[in-house]
């Protein structure tokens, strides 16, 4: 009895490993899963990058230069200036000055806070159309997942049929030894038992294969058993708003628009800002009386303002207005389209109904056909091959209803991804 705790454990072990996997939670796997996935932290580290050289403008601009030159020739005056101390003014035919030059913007216009503006924006439209890029990936998950439950209940169909032919095979074989049956009724029915196996060996390879599908695209392994749940389908109307990724790329793209019109109004602004020029020169360029090596130092204030640009700044917010017109078209043209596919989709959905009704009338009809078809085979008045025909046409009546309300199912889980609720 000690071992028996031990014992509990390990058979709670495999029931934990068998947990279900809800549907959002394979998009969010298969998401994590693919490649593309990784470019979400590169883009938001290069975009880190990119603002801080961008906020590196706000402080002091600080280079070395250096300049040497000669010349042919110089300003001569014909007559002598009247310097103080008698001395000419005597200049050099080479000149020479290293200088540290520095440079600080008191006031930019907010062209920083524009340039900041706009790679944030930009940053938010390649994050969206990321989003965009993975969102096939739901309509793959689908996929696989109906396709491993289809194939689920073909097995099961085919499996439950199996057991109703050995049933009728073991009565056969003693109808065949009290010579009320002939031989070959009993080989008719044991050929297709073996053609029943061999279908199921069929799809359990098929089942086999989307699992496999699966489990790559959803970055590990899928289990044999594992159970999916699915949304059930709600009874009130889905909501109206769509929810797709396409729709935050297109308000991204539009906030970038909007971002590029700051830029253009700071590009109007006047800029201020301090400079200060250190170093030594010869001849000295603050003092022509000096031809010697010496130091200079000179700072101030600088203004500039382009007040006077042509038009260009009202041709730039033409142009901005006319790709915001443009992202508008793109956009309504996909509403309209995930309306129309809406539309067909619930119109499908509506057309299935009746289809299951109707079906499991044609299983009841079938079923009944086949006991009658079984008394008989029993009684020795049908032939394996009625019992055969009958059994094959109630298993594809059952597949078939089955396989209506996988589709039903199907269409809704479509309709979710389609509306972006899902």
């Amino acid at each position: 009895m000690r071992y028996l705790p031990f014992l509990c454990l390990l058979l709670a072990l495999p029931a934990r490993a068998q947990e279900p996997i809800q549907l959002e939670q394979a998009y969010s796997m298969a998401e994590q899963a693919h490649p593309l996935s990784q470019q979400a932290g590169l883009l938001r580290s290069a975009s880190t990058l990119r603002q801080e050289q961008i906020d590196k403008a706000r402080l002091p601009q600080i280079s070395w230069n250096a300049q040497a030159s000669l010349q042919s020739e110089v300003v001569e005056f014909p007559f002598e200036l009247p310097i103080p101390g008698g001395a000419g003014l005597d200049l050099p035919l080479y000149r020479f000055q290293t200088t540290a030059d520095a440079q600080y913007s008191l006031y930019d216009g907010g062209r920083i806070e524009a340039k900041l503006e706009a790679e944030a924006a930009q940053l938010a439209v390649s994050e969206a159309q990321l989003e965009v890029e993975l969102e096939p990936l739901k309509a793959q998950v689908n996929q696989y997942v109906f396709g491993i439950l289809l194939q689920r209940e073909r097995m099961h169909i085919l499996e439950s049929g199996l057991e109703q032919l050995q049933g009728r095979i073991s009565q056969v074989e003693a109808g065949v030894e009290h010579g009320v049956l002939l031989p070959g009724e009993l080989s008719r029915l044991q050929a297709e038992q073996l053609r029943l196996q061999s279908e199921i060996i069929q799809v359990k390879s098929k089942t086999d294969a989307l699992r496999g599908g699966l489990a790559v695209l959803l970055g590990q392994d899928v289990p044999e058993g594992v159970e999916f749940e699915l949304p059930a389908p709600a009874a009130e109307m889905l909501p109206s708003d769509l929810q797709r990724p396409e729709l935050k790329l297109f308000e991204q793209q539009q906030q970038q628009l909007m971002a590029g019109l700051l830029g253009i109004e700071a590009d109007q602004r006047p800029t201020v800002g301090a400079f200060l020029q250190a170093g030594f020169g010869a001849p000295n360029p603050l003092n022509f009386f000096d031809n010697s090596l010496s130091p200079f130092a000179m700072g101030g204030v600088r203004f500039s303002w382009n007040f006077v640009d042509w038009g260009k700044a009202d041709r730039s917010r033409q142009l901005l207005s006319l790709q915001r017109e443009m992202i508008g078209q793109r956009q309504a043209a996909f509403t309209t389209q995930i309306e129309r596919q809406e539309v067909q989709i619930r119109t499908e959905m509506a057309a299935i109904d009746p289809l299951i009704a109707q079906g499991q009338d044609i299983i009841q009809l079938q079923e009944e056909v086949l006991q009658q078809i079984d008394a008989q085979l029993r009684e020795g008045t049908a032939v394996a091959a009625d019992y055969i025909t009958q059994s094959a046409a109630v298993r594809q009546a059952q597949l078939q209803v089955e396989q209506y309300r996988l589709q039903k199912q199907q269409l809704y889980i479509q309709l979710l991804t389609l509306k972006g609720i899902l």
